[in-house]
């Protein structure tokens, strides 16, 4: 068994030993493995696939028979060298968010890579829509939909007007992806998918609840992720949760070696840096509730037309809302899992992420919650030591 990992590849193997108990959680693993170069592979052999955020885009782009394949899964996996692969080449400062620079890096050195079409969703961050405008120069098509932010209320039917706004963005890239008109019909059957999805994944967050410990923080991390894009294979993704389901309803509880749990909830980015999840995991801490960029707790709407389902659906996510609106729904995943503490994540040099995180921080420390904040790395290997003791401190302190 590994017993310090040192990089994204060692923590995942040595998680699969830890869940060698768990069918359903190696082939996750598996799957989330073999995602982009299988991708890559279908290219090659005539599908096409198109290079995204991988969070909540594949509804349109399964009806558009393209395969939503996930910067953000591209990154997670990258190479030592991609943060200088992308400074050299675009002379980025060294200030810049690590996981734009991790991400120029890595489509860079993947500049023979079949996959050449990226498709951008401009309210994500500046840094991002600046990395979307570099990349053009190096053979990548790039299709940005202009964002839109919600408005906190509907005066004279601005948020009406936005959603229409998105809906004529949305079909323009489903033209840009295809030539043709998006397939309503096939993309209101690609939305039951996904609710069908989502609320498979609600049924084994509610089960961790009785057996905290089967399914441990980094796989609950890639099963969140799978829901935006499956790991390009829908009916592979959905059979391990109909597996991971029925696994957890039969499982044995296991029992902690502290003799206590310590319920926690996760808010911000999804992390990089594994060996934090590992740390939780050996301190007895146990991630119940994640807030974060693949959202999980409310199913889209399937009594309007599809598109405009997606657009209402992308107006309430929380990217694109204020924080002090998202607050709610945080206070119900953190009374649903009783979590006793919060880790707030977010990259350094993340400004926009930053921001969002000191406003929750203030109303939650008000509450009288415990949190910490964790200011992370978007670049291969283990988390520094100053950071690990920090997050076995919070959850001493918690015990």
């Amino acid at each position: 068994m590994i017993k310090e990992p040192k990089n994204q590849l060692e923590y995942i193997q040595h998680s699969k030993e830890i869940h060698s108990y768990s069918k359903a959680i190696n082939n996750l693993f598996d799957l989330a493995l073999t995602y982009i170069g299988d991708a890559e592979e279908s290219v090659r052999n005539g599908k096409k696939a198109a290079w995204s955020i991988g969070v909540y885009e594949a509804p349109l782009f399964y009806a558009c028979d393209t395969i939503p394949v996930s910067a953000i899964d591209l990154g997670r996996l990258s190479s030592r060298n991609s943060v200088q692969v992308a400074e050299e080449t675009f002379d980025l400062p060294k200030e810049t968010c690590s996981m734009i620079s991790v991400l120029l890096g890595e489509w860079i050195m993947r500049k023979d890579s079949p996959i050449k079409k990226v498709v951008g969703f401009n309210n994500a961050c500046e840094p991002f829509n600046m990395a979307y405008e570099l990349i053009r120069e190096h053979d990548y098509e790039v299709f940005r939909v202009e964002g839109t932010i919600r408005p906190k209320t509907n005066y004279d039917g601005r948020f009406d007007q936005l959603v229409k706004f998105l809906e004529s963005e949305l079909r323009e890239l489903a033209v840009w992806l295809t030539g043709k008109e998006i397939d309503e019909e096939r993309m209101a059957n690609e939305i039951v998918r996904m609710n069908r999805i989502l609320r498979k994944v609600r049924v084994i967050m509610n089960l961790r609840l009785k057996n905290p410990l089967y399914v441990k923080s980094l796989p609950t991390m890639f099963l969140l992720m799978g829901t935006g894009h499956y790991y390009g294979k829908p009916e592979e993704y959905e059979k391990i949760l109909d597996d991971l389901i029925q696994e957890l309803e039969t499982a044995d509880v296991i029992e902690p070696a502290s003799g206590k749990v310590v319920p926690l909830t996760w808010i911000g980015a999804r992390g990089l840096e594994f060996g934090v999840f590992k740390a939780i995991d050996d301190c007895g801490g146990a991630l119940l509730s994640w807030y974060t960029p693949n959202p999980y707790d409310k199913d889209w709407r399937e009594d309007i037309p599809p598109v405009e389902s997606m657009a209402r659906y992308l107006m309430d996510y929380f990217l694109v809302t204020s924080p002090v609106q998202q607050i709610k729904g945080i206070e119900k995943m953190i009374e649903e899992s009783s979590s006793t503490g919060i880790f707030f994540y977010n990259y350094i040099g993340c400004a926009f992420g930053g921001v969002h995180v000191e406003i929750f921080r203030d109303y939650f420390r008000k509450m009288g919650i415990p949190s910490i904040g964790l200011d992370g790395s978007f670049q291969v290997g283990a988390p520094s030591g100053q950071l690990l003791t920090r997050v076995r401190a919070f959850i001493e302190m918690l015990s």
